[in-house]
């Protein structure tokens, strides 16, 4: 049995859908426009922390900035810990985060849309809309390339 790494198709636009009240779409120029943090150098590791490779220079948008408006639909926030939001790529690679883990821990600030690598942005760049997780211990696992949606959805 082989294992692959995520092959990554180019993603212009971010769609958050779902059991949400207010669908929205990002543009990645839309995203670029945005506060960027200089997030030093990411080290990238696969399933098993094998390293794979080393981004330098990387700055992203928090990607709780993108979600800050966004609401869930439900009349009671009560009910959020019964969300999940299903993350995939446009080559259909999947990451699922649950909501406490995104917007009640620590670790859900550690989510970034990034922005520019080495001095360079992201809009020619082939993984487009990239998504990283600072604070993971095996980086690879929620490395997504080519972001193209977000959906929430009720458990």
């Amino acid at each position: 049995m082989q294992l692959s790494a995520q092959h990554a198709e180019k993603s212009n636009q971010l769609q958050i859908t779902g059991a949400i009240k207010n669908p929205t779409t990002f543009r990645y120029h839309d995203i670029e426009k945005m506060n960027a943090v200089d997030l030093g150098s990411l080290r990238i590791t696969n399933h098993a922390g094998e390293f794979r490779k080393q981004y330098q220079k990387v700055k992203g948008v928090p990607l709780l900035e993108l979600l800050k408006n966004i609401q869930p639909a439900t009349p009671s926030p009560k009910d959020y810990s019964s969300y999940c939001l299903v993350l995939t790529a446009a080559d259909t690679y999947r990451v699922v985060i649950s909501w406490n883990e995104l917007f009640n821990t620590e670790i859900g600030h550690s989510f970034y849309i990034v922005t520019a690598i080495d001095g360079h942005t992201m809009a020619d760049n082939p993984e487009s809309i990239l998504l990283v997780a600072t604070k993971d211990l095996r980086t690879g696992r929620r490395h997504i390339k080519g972001l193209s949606s977000i959906e929430f959805r009720k458990l």
